[in-house]
């Protein structure tokens, strides 16, 4: 961790994300309540909060066959740039009462195509920056910076919230946009981070774009270790804002809890997230199908936590061990997929898996409103706990094809591409 530390470029890109990060933790508690605040319902809380993923069902798969060819560090913070405007706008039209649902799911679109596009550009950069021998632990320190921006950021946006407006929160929140921006800028050396385009795609631009598009859907079922990564990916992306969402309705609705409190309850699972920063190295010499499984079960084991009981303090270390577990399986996840994707794949098999795991996550908001809608919190959680705890059990079984996380190595096609 610490070398990776020293080096300029992963120290300006884990800047950016951790403000990135932080930003997205103050959003994550201030828009569904605004949007909750307006409509009174979770179902339409939710799918306005859907708005923002469609894009990446959509245009995800050309998004990375184009990141490819451009520079990167360019893509990215331009990208950070506008999203911080977009924040700017919403805060604006807040401020003057010009807002509805239909106005910010619009905004919500557009920002979200912001977002996967720096992030398509962002996880392309990382094997040549740290290097593809320290994958394990450049998601391992990006993971850290996720851990330190859960802790603070629902924490004190809620006190935010409650003490000043949305409109402030969200102010704060479009700076954060933009100082992430300025520290992409700071990266050197971008042309490295550049893909010169072959002569077979200056004959014919379309038809190699379109190939190259389709390509990274194929590479995905060329082995199970592709299949195994991206089935874990679709369950923890659909978890994650499941989980979120839910709780907070939960919290709000069932539990009465103040903005404060809710967001302390969000703030951790960043405490568990630091535990599982700490805990991370101890397992790099296990198989990482039969770690990956074990986390997940860790992860049902805390919703469940926070599913049996009233008290807070309970809800608060439920919500800590499965974050603590949860964060884990990302940076396994993580790691595994870069490290079995050779490198002229990396942005075109990254952009099918957010098309993949989109859906699911699509998924998970759509019912993280409706469930709550329909039945109650309580239930939501315990579906929420069957999610990982089912496919957990499953995967154990296909032990066979994980090896020690520090020997993954990328897995080459068999076919010509």
């Amino acid at each position: 961790m610490k070398t990776l530390l020293i080096n300029r470029n992963f120290r300006c890109m884990w800047g950016s994300e951790f403000l990135s990060i932080l930003n997205g933790r103050f959003r994550e508690l201030v828009i569904p309540l605004v949007v909750l605040g307006l409509t009174s319902s979770p179902l339409v809380t939710a799918l306005v909060a859907l708005s923002q993923q469609i894009g990446t069902i959509l245009f995800a798969i050309p998004i990375g066959t184009w990141v490819e060819n451009k520079n990167k560090v360019r893509v990215a913070g331009v990208c950070h740039f506008l999203y911080g405007t977009g924040i700017f706008i919403l805060a604006f039209l807040i401020a003057t009462n010009n807002v509805n649902a239909v106005i910010i799911a619009s905004l919500l679109f557009v920002m979200g195509l912001l977002a996967l596009i720096s992030r398509t550009a962002f996880t392309s950069m990382i094997p040549a920056v740290a290097g593809r021998g320290n994958l394990l632990r450049a998601h391992t320190n990006i993971e850290a910076a996720d851990a330190i921006a859960t802790v603070i950021g629902p924490a004190l946006g809620g006190v935010l919230l409650a003490k000043t407006d949305s409109v402030l929160t969200l102010v704060i929140c479009a700076v954060l946009s933009l100082l992430s921006a300025i520290f992409i800028a700071f990266i050197r050396n971008a042309e490295e981070f550049k893909k010169i385009e072959t002569k077979e795609s200056e004959k014919n631009k379309l038809n190699a774009f379109l190939g190259k598009s389709l390509d990274g859907l194929k590479i995905l079922i060329d082995n199970p270790q592709q299949l195994i990564s991206t089935l874990v990916m679709c369950i923890l992306g659909f978890t994650t804002v499941f989980i979120t969402l839910t709780i907070i309705f939960y919290a709000r609705i069932t539990m009465e809890l103040s903005e404060g409190l809710i967001g302390i309850l969000l703030s951790s699972a960043g405490v568990g997230n630091i535990a599982g920063i700490f805990l991370i190295n101890k397992f790099k010499h296990k198989n990482w199908v039969t770690l990956i499984s074990l986390l997940m079960v860790i992860s049902g084991i805390g919703i469940v936590m926070i599913t049996a009981t009233d008290t807070f303090l309970i809800m608060c270390i439920g919500m800590a061990i499965f974050d603590c577990a949860l964060s884990m399986a990302f940076i396994v996840q993580g790691a595994v997929h870069q490290g079995i994707t050779p490198d002229e794949f990396l942005s075109r098999v990254r952009s099918s898996t957010y098309v993949i795991s989109g859906i699911f996550t699509m998924l998970g908001t759509f019912l993280a409103g409706a469930i709550p809608e329909l039945f109650d919190g309580k239930i939501a959680l315990i579906v929420g706990a069957c999610i990982l705890l089912i496919p957990a059990f499953i995967l154990i079984s296909y032990e066979k094809f994980g090896v020690k996380l520090s020997k993954v190595e990328p897995i080459y096609r068999k076919r010509k591409v």
